[in-house]
């Protein structure tokens, strides 16, 4: 009798470890939720699995479960090497004693513990499927949420990353296909960053798929502004190496991008859609260089070199074709190409505009060379030319009172039938300049501007049922005049008030 036990202790002890896992095991997570059902299952042989709390003699309870696990026979004792190393599985069945349930063990042997398993389920090879990691996940998270288990829980997320990784590489340039991974990215809480990348992604292919097309290209920026954070903030605007590598791979450089930089990507990417949409509606509606300039610097306003480099063409293209243009229009030209540093150039055009005009004026007599004066003083502030234009106007009809007018205004009286400059210190009419000739009080606004073409800046203010207007000319840095137009409501045109001399803003 004795033998027989010693060799049934033995046989035992084997039993209780180094016995593989039984197919078939139910965690004891499984094995609580279906309590309801234990009743039934009295006498049916089961095998569970799961973390144990405590163990006796004979004893045994698993962590969240309150139904004890009874052995006729001495446990061995469960040494564990660290905290969630507590993994068993035993073979039993339930039992009644009264009315009270217990599980009867007749097997139990040491699992390994679940970080282990987690490692020794990994998938792995090139024929992974993203399931794969799925299930892993799956195991994870319901195992790491019932024992409140925060590191098994992250390599929950870990799996759902990698699946979703394996998803998106096998989604790659099918924009149908991404969109759905991105979802499912969401539902399998792979975290904010992992689908920012996915769509992402999807935006650069939408991007190529798009080019050249207005209305989705509008579509597209609307909802890159909306879906990326910060696009449409121009302060994340940069430059630098980084975006550099980003337009020669943006789909690599945005997923190694930190959340800093990805914040600068999202507004590169949206200035790209928004930067083609401006150009596509400029050809469309014809607008010039100019406007898509002002367009750029409204809607883009960290874009400075590229609406320069618009406004550049635009300036170009008008060089070309300066001799034909309006007065007005030479001279936003003039002023367009000083604001730009385009100072000598803006010279030479004017040079040339005046100088397809000078022909067919030199042929109207007096009316021709007083406008050639006026045109002289305003546009080149050159008084030796103007001065020997008029004098030649006056020898065609001497003593024409506007010649004279002019020609005194600019320091100039008529002695013995010539003319020459007032002797200083003499008396008479103040000399004036500083203030083109041809602007006077008492003129109207349309010879004014005849006169001195469009101001440089423009103020009107309504006083009294009448209309003040301030026209300044002149370069900030040189000579400045403001001149006074009043306009009654009823009236067609303004008529000059006053003039006056500005301080240089050297």
């Amino acid at each position: 009798m004795r033998r027989c036990l010693g060799q049934w202790l033995v046989v035992c002890l084997v039993t209780f470890w180094g016995s593989p896992p039984v197919p078939g095991a139910v965690s004891i997570q499984e094995f609580v939720k279906a309590k309801k059902k234990w009743p039934s299952q009295v006498g049916l042989r089961q095998v569970i699995e799961g973390r144990y709390a405590i163990t006796g003699r004979i004893l045994l309870k698993f962590q969240h479960c309150q139904l004890e696990f009874r052995s006729t026979e001495p446990l061995p004792k469960l040494s564990r090497r660290s905290k969630r190393d507590v993994n068993v599985q035993v073979v039993g069945r339930l039992r009644r004693d009264g009315q009270k349930l217990f599980f009867q063990v007749e097997r139990i042997s040491k699992q390994d513990d679940d970080l282990v398993v987690y490692a020794r389920r990994r998938p792995t090879g090139s024929k992974v499927k993203a399931s794969d990691w799925f299930v892993l996940a799956d195991w994870a998270s319901r195992r790491g949420s019932f024992y409140d288990d925060p590191l098994l829980q992250e390599k929950a997320s870990e799996a759902n990353r990698n699946g979703i990784g394996v998803a998106r590489s096998q989604a790659s340039g099918k924009l149908q296909s991404l969109r759905d991974v991105s979802r499912l990215a969401v539902t399998r809480g792979a975290g904010a960053d992992v689908q920012r990348a996915i769509e992402h992604e999807a935006f650069q292919l939408e991007l190529r798929a798009a080019a050249g097309k207005l209305e989705v290209l509008g579509r597209l920026r609307d909802r890159i502004g909306r879906g990326l954070v910060g696009a449409r903030d121009s302060k994340n605007g940069a430059s630098g190496p980084l975006l550099v590598r980003y337009r020669q791979d943006p789909v690599a450089v945005y997923d190694q991008a930190n959340s800093k930089e990805r914040l600068t990507l999202h507004r590169a990417l949206y200035t790209s859609v928004a930067m083609q949409l401006i150009e596509l509606q400029a050809r469309a509606a014809g607008s010039s260089g100019y406007q898509v300039a002002e367009t750029i610097r409204r809607e883009i306003p960290e874009a400075v070199g590229e609406a320069a480099r618009w406004e550049r063409l635009a300036m170009d293209a008008d060089l070309k074709r300066v001799v034909s243009m309006s007065r007005a229009e030479l001279d936003r030209l003039s002023s367009r190409m000083k604001a730009a540093g385009r100072a000598v150039e803006a010279a030479s055009a004017v040079d040339d505009w005046l100088e397809a005009r000078r022909g067919k004026l030199m042929d109207d007599g007096v009316a021709g060379r007083l406008r050639w004066a006026d045109l002289l003083l305003a546009l080149k502030n050159d008084r030796r030319r103007a001065v020997t234009t008029l004098i030649e106007a006056d020898g065609l009809k001497p003593d024409d009172r506007e010649v004279a007018e002019r020609l005194e205004q600019l320091g100039y009286e008529k002695k013995e039938g010539k003319w020459g400059p007032v002797p200083s210190g003499k008396g008479g009419r103040p000399r004036r300049d500083t203030v083109p000739v041809g602007v006077q009080v008492g003129m109207s606004g349309k010879r004014l501007l005849a006169a001195m073409g469009a101001p440089r800046r423009m103020t009107r203010v309504a006083v009294r049922g009448a209309i003040s207007e301030i026209w300044v000319y002149g370069d900030p840095g040189g000579s400045r005049i403001a001149v006074h137009l009043v306009r009654t409501r009823d009236a067609d045109n303004a008529v000059v008030r006053s003039i006056s001399q500005l301080p240089s803003r050297r």
